[in-house]
């Protein structure tokens, strides 16, 4: 296990945090979006494989550009409060 490159941590932590925030979503009365709930759990996945790869010792290294973007995903998926279809929105320019 990669435990003394930070980089690698703090993506794994990055990773791990926008997987729990996007699992713990809940929205009573609201309505479902079927295209939002397939595209989170395609995210989950994709961002799952980090800490697992981690932890099974098959995540070697990492970028700056990576975590950077990650942290990007991260702000934007806090922000939104884990709502994918707010999501998308949060991401898109406002026209200001």
């Amino acid at each position: 296990m990669v435990t003394n490159d930070p980089l690698v941590l703090v993506n794994v932590a990055v990773c791990s945090s926008i997987v729990l925030r996007l699992m713990l979503f809940r929205k009573p009365g609201a309505r479902h979006e079927w295209w939002a709930s397939w595209l989170a759990y395609m995210i989950v996945l994709s961002y799952a494989s980090v800490p697992f790869r981690y932890f099974f010792d098959h995540y070697e290294h990492t970028s700056w550009a990576a975590v950077m973007i990650n942290l990007i995903i991260c702000a934007a998926v806090f922000r939104s409060k884990g709502n994918v279809a707010r999501l998308l929105a949060v991401l898109r320019p406002s026209d200001r």
